[in-house]
């Protein structure tokens, strides 16, 4: 078998998932797990989706997605 080469310009991945709430993403970027939400209040120049780092869950080591209403401004660095 051929060894797959792994793209020096590649931050990391995500995969889209799909809940109540809608369509969003769960990934790593540079080794941080993260997780994407569609920005749902979007006015004026303000990004289309937000990375947020994924919240550990309570009694285990899996990380978990924070929802919308956890979210502020103060969240993303936009």
């Amino acid at each position: 078998m051929s060894e797959i080469k792994k793209n020096p310009d590649e931050l990391g991945a995500l995969w889209v998932k799909t809940n109540g709430r809608g369509e969003f993403m769960t990934g790593t970027v540079n080794g941080v797990a993260v997780v994407c939400f569609k920005n749902d209040r979007k006015t004026g120049n303000q990004p289309d989706w937000r990375v947020l780092k994924s919240k550990p869950r309570e009694g285990g080591n899996q990380p978990v997605s924070p929802t919308q209403q956890d979210m502020t401004d103060q969240d993303v660095p936009f």
